[in-house]
């Protein structure tokens, strides 16, 4: 591989979907490890792409936008910034799979793998000219979406009740999710007009569709809140109208933010597999890769959360692993979560960028089930509010990517040593 930097970033910068000011700020040792992090991107992308286009010609419409999350992951880090926007503001506008427009996955899917595929070629022309030596393709197997522990991030919703749903009444229930931010937006207005111009039947009225709203949705809380207000409004002539206006306000804000978190889910129009719940829970742990088993029983354990197995490799050969931790890769929230349920490790890795998942979310559930050994956060960019966000929650230190060994190898014995 060639040596000399200033080459090797005009070469980098020669690629024009590539972000060229990200690529001008790179360190020497940054742009190295990027460019073998280009290596194996470019090198996997025939196989997802064919794992994609299999499912289109399948109509498997749950794991195409699997893989195109897969490949939106791999442009973000191949800091192919446009690329990855365009992919992702294709995905969040056509994720609910209920209402899907197979004419319009095929537009996309027939204008966008062409443009992935010069780009790809672009960047493989880039890495024989700087003499990278070729790697073996390392296939990312896609596990199903798990659905109901998706929904069970939710907090404002009755956790209990959904835990205990069949398939068939949990596959109802994704279509009242699904129906709730067109419904709540049409209360919301009804609501707000009748309390502008001190209707207060009105009010009342849409307020007695909001709780049947509320309880559809198993929103317990706030359904009970919703109750305690139509009492006190029934009084029509002892009515405090700012009192009304200020909890009816905070009643739409709670909904709003619940319908927010619910269209963040991302969730399918229905089950992608329907199983019992026996066997759902049999698979809990399918997820769970040993990445590496340990040298002693006294090793520690290293869990690392990431979509990408072959992050999870970069990081492990980053590591350099001399004190022989035990490291277990998982590539979803869902599947950390109920890892955890049976284990303990001494230390998370977390990516930011995981299908459907608040990492936020994720690192206060981490610390809700009692889980105190330290956090890294490994991200492509983060702006200074948000890593305070994430260091109130539980975060201990941050691992920028691409990731250098030096960095990795310092950072992960500072908390376990």
């Amino acid at each position: 591989m060639i040596n000399d930097s200033a080459i090797a970033k005009e070469k980098l910068l020669s690629i024009s979907e590539i972000d060229s000011e990200t690529i001008k700020e790179m360190s020497d040792t940054q742009m190295f490890s990027f460019i073998q992090a280009l290596n194996v991107t470019a090198t996997a992308f025939p196989l997802q792409k064919d794992e994609l286009m299999h499912a289109f010609t399948e109509t498997d419409y749950v794991t195409v936008f699997q893989w195109l999350e897969v490949i939106r992951s791999s442009l973000s880090q191949m800091h192919a910034d446009h690329l990855a926007k365009e992919c992702e503001k294709f995905i969040n506008v056509n994720h609910d799979l209920s209402n899907i427009k197979p004419s319009r996955i095929k537009v996309f899917v027939d204008y966008f793998m062409p443009t992935l595929d010069l780009f790809i070629t672009d960047v493989h022309h880039v890495l024989e000219d700087l003499e990278v030596e070729e790697i073996e393709p390392q296939k990312i197997e896609i596990t199903p979406t798990n659905v109901r522990e998706k929904i069970l991030t939710l907090s404002d919703l009755d956790t209990d009740a959904i835990s205990q749903m069949e398939d068939e009444e949990l596959n109802a229930y994704l279509k009242i999710l699904h129906g709730f931010h067109d419904e709540f937006k049409t209360q919301e207005a009804g609501l707000r007009n009748s309390l502008k111009i001190k209707h207060y039947a009105i009010v009342l009225q849409c307020l007695n569709a909001v709780e049947e709203t509320l309880i559809k949705l198993r929103a317990t809380d706030l359904a009970s809140d919703c109750r305690k207000q139509i009492n006190i409004s029934k009084d029509f002539n002892n009515i405090r109208h700012e009192k009304l206006e200020v909890s009816i306000n905070y009643l739409l804000s709670s909904m709003s933010m619940l319908s927010g978190d619910i269209k963040a889910l991302h969730l399918p129009g229905e089950l992608p597999n329907i199983k019992s719940k026996a066997d759902t829970s049999k698979q809990s742990n399918v997820d769970v890769e040993i990445l590496s088993p340990g040298s002693s029983p006294e090793a520690k354990t290293i869990l690392i959360i990431n979509k990408m197995t072959m992050f999870m490799n970069s990081f492990k050969n980053a590591l350099g692993d001399k004190e022989g931790h035990r490291l277990i890769g998982v590539t979803t929230a869902e599947t950390a979560v109920a890892y955890l349920k049976t284990a303990k490790p001494d230390m998370f890795i977390i990516d930011e960028d995981l299908p459907g998942t608040d990492c936020y979310v994720l690192i206060k559930i981490i610390r809700a089930t009692g889980q105190l050994a330290p956090i890294i956060f490994t991200a492509s960019k983060i702006k200074q509010d948000k890593m305070v966000k994430y260091m109130e929650a539980g975060v201990a230190e941050f691992i920028m990517k691409p990731i250098a060994p030096a960095d990795v190898q310092k950072k992960v014995s500072k908390y376990l040593h």
